[in-house]
């Protein structure tokens, strides 16, 4: 039998419809030989693959809900992710990482984990203090208004990525070769998240090794291809597809709200793109099996936002997906 890949895409907080469809997953016992995450997908991929300090799967993808969100108590005043978009401080952002970090871990009072939506509060909160601390070097000559953060080890274990069964690759655009760049388990840290998410405008760019690399949505939202190259025997792909794709076009609230929609509907539109040129052609014999969400009419103007409250209404919806995909798939999922 041939190996199964599992393909998750970019988009934001949609990301949480991934992280419900694959808390069921695992539930229900599936297994994969191959996970490539773009963007989004590449945290989540992680998460799934390696949490941090011993979390089970499910564990490491219900803090990815929870510690991504920002509390909406905050957010209804401060529409922003400054969890995941921060101040880029030039040559002193390693410093604040250091320092965040440090100040996160030994702060007996909050907690990345949190249980309640008091504690998420009071942590949100924190963290928002400690980054109205980091220097700011945006001037004239910036290239990008902010960075992307690289607090991941609360989610993640990095040093474990190697000794996992299945494989994994994340993507980023290879900007000074300006082709796509697959990185493997035995190569990821925590740059080379920030690396591929790193949107043009709005996050800097990152260097790695002496090349550049940004946001690898922009050429390749599911990593069909690359994976494709590496093992030609895999014989099912498992994507995961947004069906109402529609239901997200909107006017913006405001100009924030207007700023996530400009990232959010490209990613998508692009990545069904990419199954139907993988379905012309790629897919040849193999078994494509899309992963379909429907978001609630009530629920879609709210689907983009950077929130707690979306954040685990998204989770749910995949969730619930995912137990549908499973019980209509187990044949080709064991």
């Amino acid at each position: 039998m041939g190996k199964k890949a599992l393909l998750l895409g970019a988009g934001g907080p949609l990301g949480g419809l991934e992280a419900g469809a694959l808390i069921a997953l695992d539930e229900m016992g599936v297994k994969f030989d191959v996970v490539a995450g773009a963007c989004i997908g590449s945290i989540i991929t992680l998460a799934y693959s390696s949490p941090a300090k011993g979390f089970t799967r499910r564990e490491a993808l219900e803090n990815w809900v929870s510690s991504s969100g920002v509390s909406d108590a905050i957010y209804d005043v401060l529409p922003v992710d400054y969890k995941v978009f921060q101040k880029d401080a030039g040559p002193l952002s390693k410093i604040w990482d250091q320092w965040a970090a440090f100040m996160l871990s030994n702060n007996p009072f909050v907690s990345a984990y949190s249980k309640t939506p008091f504690q998420q509060y009071l942590f949100d909160l924190y963290y928002l203090w400690l980054t109205m601390w980091a220097p700011c070097t945006l001037n004239p000559n910036s290239k990008s208004l902010a960075r992307i953060s690289r607090q991941l080890q609360f989610l993640i274990d990095f040093d474990n990525l190697k000794n996992c069964e299945h494989d994994i690759y994340i993507n980023a655009l290879n900007v000074t070769d300006q082709d796509i760049t697959l990185f493997d388990k035995n190569q990821i840290t925590p740059e080379h998240v920030a690396a591929g998410s790193s949107l043009y405008y709005i996050a800097s760019q990152t260097e790695i090794d002496g090349k550049l690399y940004a946001e690898g949505s922009y050429i390749d939202c599911i990593n069909y291809e690359g994976v494709l190259q590496k093992h030609d025997d895999v014989d099912t792909f498992i994507v995961m597809n947004i069906l109402n794709k529609r239901a997200l076009i909107r006017e913006p609230r405001d100009l924030l709200d207007a700023y996530n929609l400009s990232i959010m509907l490209p990613f998508v539109t692009i990545a069904e793109d990419d199954t139907k040129i993988f379905e012309a052609k790629y897919k040849g014999d193999r078994d494509l099996l899309k992963l379909n969400f429907t978001i609630p009419k009530e629920h879609a103007p709210n689907a983009c936002d950077w929130s707690v409250s979306n954040f685990k209404a998204l989770r749910d919806i995949g969730y619930k997906a995912g137990m549908e995909f499973y019980k209509n798939n187990k044949d080709l999922l064991k």
